[in-house]
């Protein structure tokens, strides 16, 4: 039977992924859906507008810099010393405008004293083995405040063999989530065309 242990060695190999630049997931901006969502007039008061938010699996950190605000101070977190790299390279003014970058394990790294008020997850669910999950959701409400938010950007949608990416489903997130979250906004994405009906935009608010 395989252990967390298990899981994070398997996670380290996304360094040999960057150090090789197999990196065919970075579109090199965020998702069209997160952006929509954040600046959508029906929706951005879904999004904690101050406080620290969290992106584990950050990657090369166009997320982390677009959710970053005066007033919303964010972290990207990432176990690959590469990516790290590439997102200090990328972001030389990130400290100046409200944002950093920390090499880190998700689920060991220390959250703020009060917990998160915004997290956003979005192609690192499907990055970890399906054994693992449990632990995704029970480390979210672990660092989460009551009343902070979750943004789950679903993907990938499909049944397919294998991975990573590991097939999701809507299901799935609702019975990873639901006894610690409320789901309060659920919306098919339009994001980058590669991924157009294998995603599904989605707020949770921790109970």
């Amino acid at each position: 039977m395989m252990t967390i242990d298990d899981g994070m060695e398997q996670m380290r190999n996304w360094e040999d992924r960057w150090q090789t630049g197999n990196t065919q997931w970075d579109h090199g901006e965020p998702s069209p859906a997160l952006v929509s969502l954040v600046n959508g007039e029906e929706t951005k008061h879904l999004v904690p507008s101050n406080g620290i938010g969290l992106v584990p699996g950050c990657g090369a950190g166009y997320d982390v810099q677009f959710l970053a605000t005066p007033s919303r101070h964010m972290i990207g977190l990432d176990m690959s010393k590469t990516a790290l790299d590439v997102c200090i390279r990328k972001h030389p003014n990130a400290k100046a405008s409200n944002y950093e970058f920390v090499l880190g394990d998700f689920f060991k790294y220390s959250p703020p004293e009060h917990g998160y008020d915004l997290a956003y997850d979005y192609t690192f669910l499907c990055a970890l083995p399906p054994f693992m999950r449990q632990d995704w959701a029970h480390r979210y409400a672990e660092i989460i405040k009551p009343g902070g938010v979750l943004i789950c950007l679903m993907f990938p949608l499909e049944e397919k063999e294998g991975g990573p990416p590991y097939s999701l489903s809507v299901e799935i997130y609702k019975e990873l989530l639901s006894s610690t979250f409320e789901l309060i906004h659920l919306k098919d994405a339009v994001g980058h065309e590669s991924r157009l009906g294998r995603e599904k935009i989605s707020v949770w608010k921790r109970i």
